[in-house]
């Protein structure tokens, strides 16, 4: 029975369902729109550290100093994280 309400609760549908009260619920609006300059994001700071492997040293500090934006920003993005009700 566990391993039901997990399948339920991490599937490939656009809601996640409440293991407890079996409430379908999905992320607001706003918190999509951060995941996506979250991934913008992690794309710069991946291309900036392949820059500074290949490169060396002003690109590497550009890819720490991006890769440190990048974490404040996750942390950012997940104190701001909210759920509503799925509604089909």
């Amino acid at each position: 029975m566990r391993s039901r309400s997990l399948l339920s609760q991490y599937s490939f549908r656009p809601y996640r369902v409440c293991p407890d009260c079996q409430a379908k619920y999905t992320t607001d609006a706003r918190t999509k729109g951060r995941a996506l300059v979250t991934v913008v994001f992690a794309l710069i700071t991946m291309a900036l550290s392949f820059a500074g492997t290949r490169i060396g040293f002003p690109w590497g500090l550009a890819a720490f100093l991006s890769g440190t934006g990048l974490l404040v920003y996750v942390g950012y993005t997940l104190s701001k994280l909210e759920y509503v009700e799925y509604r089909e």
